[in-house]
This record gives structure tokens, sequence and C-alpha cells, in this order.
């Protein structure tokens, strides 16, 4: 008899008590920060010791002015209404080299306390 196995892993919010999970399936640790990282309806960013912090659509900022039903706002640094209420926030955008969703107003300090933690990813 023999058995083929194969690890999935799969992203998960980290926005507290959220845990709501990506829909998507990686091979690697790697492969799924990466799919998270240029997805339009997730944020990605990194804490400073350069672990990567997911949060889901529900903690996202939409235009309210879109034909579209949910177009998300992304940072700009060279626009102020494009950009989070905290400056500490906006660093980790800088430190971003892909575009990244901005959260919503009432998300931002707890998404910015999750990015300041050292804690490890649930597998």
């Amino acid at each position: 008899m023999s058995i083929a196995t194969r690890t999935t892993y799969l992203a998960k919010c980290d926005y507290p008590d959220c845990h709501m999970a990506y829909d998507f399936w990686a091979s690697s640790t790697e492969n799924a920060v990466e799919n998270i990282i240029y997805e339009e309806e997730w944020l990605c960013l990194f804490t400073g010791d350069n672990e990567p912090r997911f949060f889901c659509p529900l903690h996202l900022r939409y235009d309210k002015y879109s034909p579209c039903l949910r177009s998300t706002v992304f940072y700009d640094s060279d626009n102020p209404d494009m950009q989070t209420s905290l400056p500490a926030l906006n660093q980790y955008y800088e430190d971003m080299g892909v575009l990244q969703p901005l959260p919503r107003p009432d998300c931002e300090s707890s998404i910015l306390a999750v990015l300041g933690t050292r804690e490890v990813m649930d597998d």
C-alpha cells in the first residue's frame, strides 16, 4: 500500500476575534503570503520582525463613491486622503513594495496593535 500526502497552507485573518480564512490553499507558506500580498481584497503587512499579518475584507476600507460594489481603497503616500489616520501604521505601508488596501478607520488601532505583537502565526 502507498499513501501520498500533501501539506497545504491556509492563511487566517489576524484581526482580534476574527480568524476568517482566506479561501485559497497554497503549497507553501511563501506561496500563501505571496497570494495574499497580491490579493486586492486582503491586506498583508509585516511586523517589525518580518512576520506577515493578514486582514480580511471585513476590516478594509471601500470607496463608497465607486460604481463597483466593493472597490477597495489603496494606500498612497502622496495623497493624505489615501492614508491611515495613524502615522505609525502608515510606516508599515511604506515598507511594502506592493500597493495594499487601507483598513477601515475603526480597525486601524487594532491592526496597529497586532503589527506590534511578536506572536507566531497559527498553522
